[in-house]
């Protein structure tokens, strides 16, 4: 049965009055100032860097950014609060793949991304290295694959936690090699690399800022990127790609809106966003927190958060980790 040309006429008009909204609520749009969660304490990458950019934005944007910690419980409560905030790109967050992927593979049904999140894009890329003690004898990550192997479940790593991109990373990487340690989960990547240079543990994984000091004083030696190209930070490190080991395990940071946001408002912030990430005095903050810029607008950065669900879930399922 066709439409009659009145029903038709309406349909046209309320299209017609929501693209109208549309437009008006993108010009108005911001009005006030706008927040950003941090899921984490202050100190480390994620709360400078939300404040450089932050800062950066809020000329463009004309308005104030206040940025809000609140960590805890592997940043669940941050993003579940980042859910029950109205969709009007107002209240933003944070976002890694810890968040958008590892967290719904460790507790189930506890949120759906692709659904809660409206992403505005990735900034910067926070880059895994596997490091060992100097006195380990390994040069290499092919050295350390044939010692495990040949002391199968005599040699330990450190990681940040069960269920961290730490464990996921090394536990993906004995299954794809196929040799075994044994896994010591720390509170903290800064624990676990103090445990390795006091001598308690042979393996840990690093961020460019925590190891490239000690490795340039030889008390480490890092062996491997967790990403397909080489760090600009320790450019003779070799990396995935190297192996020809198709996938990373080095976090994307990016930041995200409440599921439905607008799609106006997310263009206004992503425009923002992208315009600071590409300026070089960003460029020159980023380098100072030891990450790397790896800019994605939204498109892209929703296929990232497809691809490492699928990633993850499998890392976990691999490592048996669960939610602590």
């Amino acid at each position: 049965m066709q439409a009659s040309p009145r029903l038709w006429c309406r349909v046209t008009l309320l299209a017609a009055a929501l693209a109208a909204f549309g437009s008006a609520q993108a010009q108005e749009f911001p009005s006030r100032a706008i927040r950003i969660i941090v899921p984490y304490a202050a100190g480390g990458v994620p709360d400078p860097l939300t404040r450089t950019l932050g800062s950066m934005m809020s000329p463009l944007l004309g308005q104030q950014i206040i940025v809000e910690n609140k960590p805890g419980a592997g940043g669940v409560p941050a993003m579940q609060d980042l859910m029950r905030s109205p969709a009007d790109g107002y209240t933003l967050s944070y976002a890694d793949a810890g968040l958008w992927a590892v967290q719904p593979a460790l507790r189930p049904g506890i949120y759906d991304p692709m659904k809660e999140f409206t992403p505005l894009g990735t900034a910067v890329m926070s880059i895994i290295f596997v490091v060992v003690r100097e006195d380990l004898g390994v040069r290499t990550i092919q050295e350390l694959i044939a010692l495990a192997k040949s002391k199968p479940g005599q040699l330990s790593y450190g990681s940040s936690g069960s269920g961290s991109l730490h464990h996921l990373f090394m536990e993906s990487l004995k299954a794809h090699y196929g040799f075994d340690m044994v896994h010591v989960p720390y509170k903290a990547a800064t624990q676990a690399l103090q445990a390795l240079l006091a001598g308690d543990l042979g393996v840990t994984m690093a961020s460019a800022a925590a190891s490239t000091p000690f490795a340039k004083s030889g008390k480490i030696r890092v062996i491997l990127a967790a990403t397909q190209q080489r760090s600009q930070f320790l450019p003779e490190v070799p990396s995935m790609g190297d192996l020809k080991v198709e996938t990373t395990y080095s976090g994307a940071i990016g930041y995200v809106a409440p599921g439905g946001t607008p799609r106006p408002v997310v263009d206004k912030l992503a425009a923002a966003l992208g315009t600071v990430v590409k300026s070089d005095e960003f460029a020159k903050r980023a380098e100072s927190l030891f990450v790397e810029i790896d800019y994605r607008n939204p498109a892209q950065h929703l296929d990232l958060m497809r691809q490492d669900i699928t990633r993850y879930a499998r890392a976990v399922k691999i490592s048996g980790a669960k939610a602590e």
